[in-house]
């Protein structure tokens, strides 16, 4: 594995957990000079996702620069990572010396127009409710309506991209996010020896409604059936190796 090639790959936004996983799979093969030569299956079993998610994932990849494939005669593609020539779409910004917009203007009226009819309020008829019903109406027209609780700020520990891939995954679930929850993700981020950032990425791809640091070794993944077990350990392991502390 070249630590340069997969420390340029790690801060990379802008794309989806499954993209995410399959460039840090294909990151931890590769040489220094990028290349590696893995198979769609291997790929497929590193990151727990479908042979179709992967050749969508390396297709987006080799669309957004990243990823340069090659087929070779008879054996397995060769990929060769590029890091630096991947540049997602910044935001587009008015210009500073833009000119202001145009005032609306509106012409005066003219000294001769007639006065603008006076508003006619009807008297009150004879059938008007009592004063004991009217404050009885005001009263229940005064009260102030409930005010919908605002989503969790996002941590600044935390980028944009990330943060709303796991807005987007606890939305799937139906699982609140809260001060509670970010707060537990903290501290089963720091028990892995993780950041904050690197945790919800892990929890992004895995997919799943909630992940404990000890879930995180291999031999302790939940939800997955007998004889598979160490199979998915060993992909988390792969994949988010030196990320945390063994």
């Amino acid at each position: 594995m070249s630590t340069i090639i997969m420390s340029n790959c790690w801060p990379l936004q802008g794309m989806t957990p499954a993209q995410k996983a399959v460039l840090i799979s294909l990151a931890d093969q590769a040489n220094d000079d990028g290349y590696c030569w893995p198979s769609i299956k291997t790929i497929s079993v590193r990151t727990c996702l479908s042979e179709r998610a992967v050749q969508g994932a390396i297709r987006w990849l080799s669309e957004a620069g990243i990823l340069r494939a090659s087929e070779r005669r008879g054996t397995s593609t060769v990929y060769q990572l590029t890091p630096a020539a991947y540049a997602p779409l910044q935001e587009m910004r008015p210009a500073a010396s833009a000119p202001p917009p145009p005032q609306e203007m509106h012409p005066a009226p003219a000294a001769s127009a007639p006065p603008p009819p006076q508003e006619v309020h009807p008297t009150p008829a004879d059938a008007a409710p009592k004063p004991s019903m009217n404050h009885q109406l005001n009263h229940q027209g005064s009260k102030t309506p409930r005010q919908r609780a605002e989503p969790f700020a996002r941590p600044d520990d935390v980028t944009v991209q990330t943060w709303a891939d796991w807005l987007e995954l606890r939305k799937a679930k139906r699982a609140p996010v809260t001060e509670t929850v970010v707060e537990g993700a903290r501290a089963e981020a720091q028990k892995a020896g993780m950041t904050l950032e690197a945790f919800l990425q892990v929890w992004c791809t895995r997919g799943s409604q909630g992940l404990q640091a000890s879930w995180l070794k291999p031999g302790a993944m939940p939800g997955v059936a007998a004889g598979d077990s160490n199979k998915h350990a060993a992909a988390a392991a792969a994949i988010f190796d030196g990320v945390w502390n063994a």
